[in-house]
């Protein structure tokens, strides 16, 4: 399991390159330039995203990359420099919005590439590929004969069967307090959630973020202001599949409460 979370990880990875391997930063690079061969695990996820923004009203855009590297950077100066904290400048944010059209991800599934069709643009599997990968390292487990286990994937929980220890009937999951301590997961919990077969998938504002006067500027964009979305703490999504857990929790978090309900 360990191993394989380590190659679907390489294929996803938006900032680093692999000998020999095309992933997501392949694509960004080559975007307005060449199509990319790519395996499956690729051609699929892409396909899953633009299938499920477009089920959900289009929060989450896998092509959203310009704007949230812009984002990230600001956030690794921030932290790196918590007095010279600043929030992007909106200009700076448009026009990379501008390159962010999911429509022109052109998947060929026939010929196994993926195009993004105007220079600029930019992958960033972040709201899907964890609770995606976990779901895959968990369905390649069952297939394998496995029938009771638990994969914790950082945020996205995918448990199988029912624990074996005779005494409990269901796997408790823990809800963090998105106001707790988080250097200890354990003792700051919301909830406990009873499961099997199921997923456990949160998007919250305490994990990565850096703060701005006193305000926390954390990594869930919401594409209709560019800014982090102010609607939650924390939203905790339980279906079977990880992938869709991932990606409503983090659809979820970007909508309003009346559009989340």
């Amino acid at each position: 399991g360990q191993k394989r979370f380590e190659e679907l990880h390489q294929l996803y990875d938006i900032y680093h390159d692999y000998p020999g391997l095309n992933n997501i930063k392949t694509i960004n690079d080559k975007a307005g330039l060449e199509p990319v061969p790519v395996q499956k695990e690729i051609l699929d996820i892409i396909s899953f995203s633009i299938d499920w923004y477009e089920k959900t009203g289009g929060s989450v855009n896998i092509a959203l990359g310009p704007v949230l590297s812009i984002w990230h950077e600001y956030r690794d100066e921030g932290l790196a420099d918590p007095d010279r904290a600043r929030i992007p400048d909106m200009e700076l944010l448009k026009a990379a919005y501008e390159k962010s059209d999911i429509d022109k991800i052109i998947v060929d599934e026939d010929n196994g590439t993926v195009f993004l069709a105007e220079e600029g643009m930019k992958l960033d599997m972040g709201a899907v590929a964890k609770g995606y990968s976990t779901e895959m390292v968990a369905q390649e487990l069952i297939d394998q004969g496995y029938d009771s286990f638990a994969i914790s994937g950082g945020g996205n929980v995918r448990v199988v069967g029912t624990p074996k220890d005779g005494k409990r009937p269901k796997w408790s999951i823990g809800i963090q307090d998105p106001d707790g301590n988080e250097f200890i997961p354990d003792r700051d919990l919301l909830d406990l959630a009873y499961v099997s077969d199921a997923s456990v998938v949160t998007s919250g504002d305490y994990q990565r973020y850096y703060v701005v006067d006193d305000k926390r500027m954390h990594h869930l964009i919401d594409p209709t202001t560019l800014m982090p979305a102010g609607y939650y703490r924390a939203v905790t999504v339980i279906t079977q599949d990880s992938g869709e857990a991932d990606f409503l929790s983090s659809t979820l978090f970007l909508l309003p409460y009346d559009k989340s309900l």
